[in-house]
């Protein structure tokens, strides 16, 4: 088959099953299971695709009718300027996330230790290990398979000697440290919505990485609530990832807990997609 019938067949295909960006999906699907890079897909338009090649496509590509997530077709995904692996029991994490490592970048902090709770396929914590070469950070995860994968991101990424893993439920074990940056992008979507998802997110994404509880704070509030001064140097920032209708309910919660100094960033979409807070130790 010439590649250019194989990508028209499944782009009607992929079309009439709903889903967006079917061209550019079936080219970087090309480019990352038979190896033909973009350039050739478009230059050689008489490229024949064997049999078996046309069965592994097929195989990858017949997920994707199903709506299964492309990044999980390949358990992987990248992340800023490197990859992660991922698997089904890790959030696969988003472009927006990105921008979180941009501003910690931007406030200039020069961090020395760093706290991420919920660390899941490490990106948060692997991409600032990479920003921050002399910071040490610990990321911590509920899930025991999570962190696992998290650990061998970690070493694929060489920042794994910076990164201390640990098993617990946002701040439970935590004591006597001072770390300059706390952060988390926790499961914030209300579980009535869960089911109105699309396909590619709530039948793929652990849910437990999703379910936020009835209003989507859950989490929030049981992190903000844990958070003791020995936990902090001297003027430390707490970061959250949020849903774009959360800010007021999260900066409303950190307020409460006498962490006054907030501010909101957008995302790609401008919408609020972060809220950051300083922490003094008489603050807590």
């Amino acid at each position: 088959m010439l590649i250019t019938n194989l990508v028209n067949l499944y782009v009607k295909k992929l079309n009439a099953a709903g889903i967006n960006n079917s061209l550019e999906e079936i080219r970087l699907m090309i480019q990352e299971t038979l190896k033909i890079d973009l350039a050739t897909q478009l230059m050689e338009k008489d490229l024949i695709i064997n049999e078996n090649q046309q069965k592994l496509i097929k195989k990858c590509l017949d997920r994707r009718l199903k709506r299964e997530p492309f990044d999980r077709i390949l358990n992987k995904k990248i992340f800023r300027d490197f990859e992660l692996d991922i698997n089904s029991n890790t959030f696969s994490p988003r472009k927006e996330t990105e921008l979180l490592i941009d501003i910690i970048i931007d406030m200039k902090l020069n961090p020395k230790y760093i706290l991420e709770l919920g660390t899941g396929s490490g990106a948060i914590s692997i991409a600032l290990m990479k920003n921050f070469p002399e910071a040490k950070c610990i990321a911590t995860d509920i899930n025991l398979n999570s962190l696992e994968l998290a650990k061998q991101n970690a070493k694929k990424n060489h920042v794994l000697e910076q990164i201390n893993f640990i098993c617990c439920n946002w701040l439970d074990i935590f004591v006597n440290f001072d770390f300059d940056i706390i952060l988390a992008n926790p499961p914030y979507i209300k579980t009535e919505v869960i089911k109105k998802l699309e396909p590619e997110v709530r039948c793929y994404d652990p849910i437990i990485s999703l379910d936020g509880g009835k209003n989507g704070v859950d989490c929030y509030k049981k992190i903000i609530l844990g958070l003791d001064q020995k936990l902090f140097s001297k003027n430390s920032k707490i970061l959250f990832e949020i849903g774009y209708d959360q800010a007021q309910k999260v900066e409303k919660l950190m307020k409460e807990a006498n962490i006054m100094q907030t501010s909101v960033f957008k995302d790609y979409s401008n919408q609020p997609r972060f809220v950051i807070g300083t922490i003094t130790k008489s603050t807590i």
